[in-house]
């Protein structure tokens, strides 16, 4: 039966919980969020960014709740999804309260939907808003809420007019857009055996989930085929599938000697593993640049400004990752009509918490004639070696002079 927000609040509140990590040597909150019950043994669902600190650094911080009465205390973490961004703990004791119910059907896109947390540290507060949608371009759902998702909300149920969750709240992208984890990656975290989930030091299982969904987002782009499309006289990759947002822009600006058309493609998957720390990020970019102006000196130095602006979007600090490692190659082919040459710079740096992932940039130009040149890019977060090698041959394999 449909409810107000009045209703739904009066029967959930008490199910849900704020969340707090607290600084162990101090005894004082660094951080909070949102949490409610799922099951009458005591179990809470939540997000891995809101425990995270207590993940990877127990011996400092420990997880606590605050329930709607004012009681205070401990948590256990008992599992979590990093790709997902979902966690699971655990009161010492069972609460005397009912559980939220999971939805057990599909939300339509115009459906009223009620999120509830604790935004800001100001209480417990319930956001009307509507469900928009899947979240597109995505290699894992999200489902688009448009309502205001606030600081301290993270980790709270979203529901349906029934009082079901059918999310979780996780991100808000501002402008009243916000974002929710669906209830069926919760359903199959809590049907998950914990059992070799270690008590402390995580490193192994956040590692293991990494690796997984490298190799499934992998799978998917190098086991189907890429088409082609052309940019100027050159012939690069195309869209690679429905997980990337691609724009185009052309720089003619009359003031400058060259003249740049660009395509760039980005993936929305971006992990959250530490608030310094996020990966899973896909990047590529190709430039056909002409100029009538320049020398050929000043054309090719043209490129090595391109060069300086490889980027990934992995945020990470130097405890977390080596110092890239680079190699540059150049390589002539004068076996066709018109000689090509390549310059590519390669670099790889290693995670050093997580081993068996790296981050990979590449930069490489293409000079067919003196004035015209393609330029190309991409930069991978969080993959393994063989994935690295697999994606690098099939990107460069389909960039060539002329259609």
């Amino acid at each position: 039966m449909a409810q107000d927000a009045q209703s739904i609040y009066a029967e959930v509140s008490e199910s849900i919980f704020q969340i707090l990590i607290i600084e162990r040597e101090s005894g004082k909150k660094v951080a909070i969020g949102s949490g409610f019950l799922i099951s009458t043994g005591g179990q809470i669902a939540t997000n891995f960014h809101v425990i995270s600190q207590a993940v990877h650094e127990p011996e400092k911080y420990r997880v606590e709740y605050l329930d709607s009465n004012g009681v205070q205390g401990p948590l256990s973490i008992v599992n979590f999804d990093v790709v997902h961004d979902l966690a699971l703990v655990t009161l010492d004791s069972a609460p005397q309260l009912a559980p939220l119910r999971m939805a057990n059907a599909e939300i339509t896109k115009g459906e009223a939907v009620y999120s509830v947390g604790n935004p800001y540290d100001l209480g417990q507060t319930i956001v009307p808003g509507t469900f928009n949608g899947l979240l597109e371009r995505s290699f894992y759902h999200r489902l688009l809420f448009s309502g205001s998702l606030n600081p301290g909300m993270s980790g709270g149920p979203s529901l349906n007019s029934s009082g079901d969750v059918i999310g979780i709240n996780v991100a808000t992208s501002g402008n009243q857009i916000s974002f929710l984890v669906p209830v069926k990656y919760l359903i199959a975290l809590a049907e998950e055996d914990a059992a070799n989930l270690p008590s402390e030091g995580y490193k192994d299982a956040i590692e293991r989930q990494l690796v997984a969904d490298q190799e499934y987002k992998y799978e998917l782009l190098i086991g189907r085929e890429w088409t082609t499309q052309n940019l100027g006289e050159a012939q690069v990759a195309a869209d690679l599938n429905d997980y990337f947002k691609c724009w185009g822009n052309t720089n003619d600006d009359e003031n400058l000697k060259y003249r740049v058309t660009q395509t760039s493609c980005t993936s929305e998957d971006n992990i959250f593993v530490s608030a310094r720390f996020h990966t899973g990020a896909i990047d590529y970019q190709y430039a056909w640049v002409t100029s009538e102006e320049l020398n050929t000196l000043q054309f090719h130095s043209l490129f090595s400004t391109l060069y300086s602006s490889m980027f990934t979007r992995n945020r990470a600090a130097e405890d977390d990752v080596t110092n890239y490692q680079c190699e540059q190659d150049f390589v002539s082919d004068e076996s066709g009509s018109r000689p090509e040459q390549w310059r590519s710079v390669l670099c790889v740096r290693q995670y050093k918490n997580y081993p068996r992932l790296y981050d990979v940039l590449y930069m490489g130009s293409l000079f067919g004639e003196p004035d015209k040149a393609l330029s190309s890019h991409f930069a991978l977060s969080g993959v393994t070696q063989k994935n690295a090698m697999a994606f690098s041959k099939k990107f460069l394999e389909l960039q060539s002079w002329g259609s």
